[in-house]
């Protein structure tokens, strides 16, 4: 099991937020921690999550959260060993 950190960048629009916590519900995923601000670009926020789990469930995240709408970009930042 590893640490990861996956960097969004989305419209600021209502329910945003919502649909990105609602994923990682739904499929029993755990955020550690969320953090959200603005970027330098108008009507766009950068949203850093960061969680924990093995490389099917990184991918799989990537995956789905590319797929949501209003979701500009997403980069994997960092991967981490649990200890």
């Amino acid at each position: 099991m590893k640490k990861f950190t996956i960097d969004l960048f989305v419209n600021n629009r209502f329910g945003v937020l919502n649909r990105i916590t609602g994923l990682y519900c739904k499929r029993g995923y755990n955020i550690e921690s969320i953090h959200a601000g603005p970027t330098e670009i108008p009507g766009c926020t950068k949203i850093e999550i960061v969680s924990s789990g093995d490389e099917y469930m990184r991918t799989q995240v990537i995956s789905q959260l590319e797929k949501l709408y209003d979701v500009r970009k997403v980069e994997l930042m960092s991967v981490t060993d649990l200890e």
